[in-house]
């Protein structure tokens, strides 16, 4: 008796949105804190606006970051979208097409290897680990109703910014 095989994608998960807005809230909050320590024109409520949109976006992002797709994983018989709420399933037979891209920079590499997976109800793209083999064992796993496309994106030169 043969197990089945499968093919798995790590998604790396950074809330660089959440970060960004709640160092936006604790500066805003410094900055009302300061102004408030040189005795300058502040009000109490600034203090709560600011702490309320703090706490807010923090609460979001955790709340978020449960339902972001962590893993995805192919079988011959469905595609697996793991969170830490759940695990989505999609139907082989629903699946059109799977696209896999490789980026980097002269620097480092290959880095990159991007996801996108086409179904009847729609499509959804995922930035995983590098992983040169993702696209051939693709090949091998899927039936061949499912398009796989691999592309290699020439490596650009790094930003210097």
């Amino acid at each position: 008796m043969a197990t089945e095989q499968s093919v798995r994608c790590e998604v790396p998960y950074f809330p660089a949105v959440v970060v960004s807005f709640g160092l936006m809230w604790l500066v805003g909050l410094g900055v009302a804190g300061f102004r408030w320590l040189r005795h300058g024109p502040t009000h109490p409520g600034e203090f709560v606006f600011l702490g309320g949109l703090l706490a807010l976006t923090v609460c979001i992002g955790l709340l978020r970051s449960r339902y972001v797709v962590r893993a995805v994983e192919f079988s011959k018989a469905q595609v697996r979208l793991e969170s830490r709420a759940g695990v989505r399933t999609v139907r082989i037979a629903d699946v059109r097409a799977v696209g896999v891209e490789h980026t980097g920079d002269t620097a480092s590499g290959y880095v990159e290897t991007s996801l996108r997976l086409d179904w009847r109800d729609g499509s959804r793209s995922f930035d995983c680990h590098h992983d040169p083999t993702l696209g051939p064992a693709l090949l091998r796993l899927l039936p061949s109703h499912v398009t796989v496309e691999e592309r290699w994106e020439e490596l650009q030169e790094p930003s210097s910014g």
